[in-house]
């Protein structure tokens, strides 16, 4: 039997390590086993609601569900031998803090399903590690929990899916020790409701950037990150509002602006230029800046504005993206 030791170690004893893990990983991570292993199926469903609950076979999921009353990160729909449908709605966490009334907005969007004919019932589920929960037994509100160390281990339990598993064991693993419960910011009420409103904003005019719905944030919050799954994992938008910036960022080049330049630079649109932004090198467009404490109901043209940047960079990039790959020996893409 092998030893719990070796979580992230191939059987050839090539370490794995993957470091900056995230929450989107773990949602593709969990995506990608909910609809493709009938084995992890059952395993999460008897996890996550017990043995007297039975949903079927699974016949649809999705990732980052956008609803009026919020978002949900996966959501997975079941349906039983006589089409009864029941929604499973799962929120991830890795160390983040839960957005205000969360745990409830989840549930009316639930009861909104069933209003609207989508299900029949529906079921909520936290999973994140551990220490996410620190030493209560209770679920953050949700119906239920599953930890990323139960999910762990049914990886290196599950022989089938041979040494897949041990990358897989990694992910998590690193999740787990990224997993804090060290220094919580104290939420600003103004900034906080800034943010969500402009998560709205974002998702009403600007879907494509797919932007992450906001936890609670304290004073001084002023870089928004859109991370939508059409630019390669080293590449980011941030609408820096308080200092009237949109910058694409492709991260650990800072050092390398004379490449990017040679590169990117005879693409470049009107407007845009190039500079160091810590360990980064950004394509930026100047905006308005925006003011977190004043309702941004009074600043829509700037939020506006600070969204078609950011649009108008994504949409550039990705017709320049292979001329970014080839230059630097990767594959194009697709």
């Amino acid at each position: 039997m092998r030893a719990n030791t070796g979580w992230a170690t191939q059987k050839m004893g090539v370490r794995i390590s993957i470091a900056g893990v995230s929450e989107r990983d773990v949602d593709l991570l969990l995506l990608e086993e909910i609809q493709s292993s009938p084995a992890f199926q059952d395993w999460f469903v008897l996890r996550a609601l017990g043995p007297s609950i039975h949903l079927g076979q699974c016949v649809g999921a999705q990732r980052s569900v956008t609803h009026s009353t919020g978002e949900s990160d996966l959501e997975v729909v079941f349906s039983n031998p006589e089409g009864r449908h029941t929604r499973l709605m799962i929120e991830n966490k890795v160390g983040a803090g839960l957005q205000p009334l969360q745990a409830e907005r989840y549930r009316l969007r639930g009861d909104s399903y069933i209003a609207t004919g989508h299900c029949a019932a529906y079921y909520t589920v936290i999973v994140a590690p551990a220490r996410y929960f620190g030493e209560m037994e209770g679920h953050k509100g949700f119906g239920s929990r599953v930890t990323y160390e139960q999910i762990l281990q049914w990886f290196l339990d599950e022989q089938s899916l041979g040494e897949r598993r041990y990358y897989k064991a990694a992910l998590l693993r690193s999740a787990i020790e990224k997993a804090t419960l060290g220094y919580q910011p104290v939420e600003d009420a103004p900034t906080t409701s800034f943010w969500r409103t402009y998560w709205q904003y974002a998702r009403n005019f600007a879907p494509r950037l797919e932007m992450k719905e906001p936890s609670s944030k304290p004073s001084g919050s002023g870089f928004i990150y859109f991370r939508p799954p059409s630019l390669p994992r080293d590449v980011e938008i941030c609408h820096k509002f308080n200092r009237g910036f949109v910058d694409l960022q492709l991260n650990g080049m800072g050092n390398q602006l004379n490449m990017v330049n040679t590169i990117l630079g005879p693409h470049f649109d009107p407007n845009m230029e190039l500079t160091l932004a810590a360990k980064s090198a950004a394509i930026r467009l100047k905006v308005p800046i925006l003011t977190a404490n004043i309702a941004i109901e009074k600043q829509e043209l700037e939020v506006r504005a600070g969204l078609d940047a950011a649009m108008r960079l994504l949409t550039w990039f990705l017709s320049k993206q292979d001329v970014w790959l080839s230059a630097r020996g990767q594959p194009e893409s697709h």
